[in-house]
């Protein structure tokens, strides 16, 4: 009785000590998302009195060009980034657990870029960008092409890209580093006595073992760059003709500029649920993988 008793205690303190956080989440995140929902069913300016219109927000979103026109530079931008992050990512790992010179230098200008705002990094970038910037200069030189880096509607998506990978590429690479090194060394040594090569023991050994990393790498990386917002908001405000408008960027622009608070919560709705939908597939493929 009195283990169950001072348990207890144990278990009242704790939910003290989690109490602030608590309140935080709930204030900061969970009234926010259920006030979204709230507004995705009225029309309002922030201005005048609310008017009900029940879910007429979500069937003009359905026939909205322009969100789908975001929707989909925000499906394209995050797949071909976490495929572009993904893969170096993963080489770079394999190569710095190899025995390379300077491995601690390289490590650490390749991680750099991680603990820099995006908004610096943004600006940054925006000046290399510019007919006059460090990249036009070079790709003219070198290259003799007068990049458009900012102002094409076809390069322009890349641009943001670009940037996005050179920005987060190094936070994965320690990722694949910490889960290359979980990897016991006795399962290459017995792979060397059997005569296996690289690719041998890169297919048998190092990727069934670093399943759950690559999946956890991926899952991170897809949420993380479906979220992308400040790079876009900085460099291009979405332009040009909207091929950089990402769904985040034109929540803001919708609710800010246009003052459709209601509209913007609508597409916030969406923009939640289909996140919700890939959490619990990654849920789903997590306890497949435990079973």
């Amino acid at each position: 009785m009195k283990k169950k008793s001072y348990y207890a205690k144990l278990q009242n303190h704790g939910y003290l000590f989690i109490l602030p956080t608590l309140v935080f989440f709930s204030i900061f995140l969970i009234l926010p998302m259920i006030n979204a929902f709230y507004l995705s069913l009225f029309k309002w300016n922030l201005v005048s009195p609310k008017v009900y219109v029940g879910f007429n927000n979500f069937f003009t979103l359905w026939k909205d060009k322009r969100f789908w026109n975001s929707y989909y530079v925000t499906v394209h931008f995050t797949f071909v980034s976490v495929v572009i992050i993904i893969f170096l990512a993963f080489w770079l790992a394999l190569a710095f657990k190899s025995h390379l010179r300077c491995k601690n230098l390289l490590q650490s200008m390749i991680f750099l870029p991680v603990v820099l705002t995006m908004v610096a990094v943004a600006i940054v970038w925006q000046f290399m960008f510019q007919t006059t910037g460090l990249l036009s200069y070079l790709f003219l030189r070198i290259f003799g092409i007068n990049m458009q880096w900012l102002t094409s509607t076809k390069v322009a998506p890349y641009a943001m890209i670009l940037v996005y990978v050179w920005k987060v590429t190094g936070y994965y690479m320690v990722i694949f580093i910490a889960g290359l090194l979980n990897i016991p060394d006795v399962y290459y040594e017995a792979a060397t006595v059997d005569g296996a090569g690289f690719w041998r023991k890169l297919i048998h050994i190092t990727l069934p073992q670093l399943k759950n990393t690559i999946i956890l790498a991926f899952v991170s990386c897809v949420i993380f760059s479906f979220g992308t917002f400040a790079q876009q908001y900085v460099m291009t405000e979405g332009e040009p003709s909207r091929s950089t408008e990402v769904v985040a960027l034109l929540i803001y622009k919708t609710a800010f500029i246009y003052t459709k608070f209601g509209y913007s919560s609508a597409i916030s709705v969406v923009y939640f649920l289909t996140l919700l939908i890939f959490a619990m597939i990654q849920l789903k493929i997590f306890k497949s993988e435990s079973v």
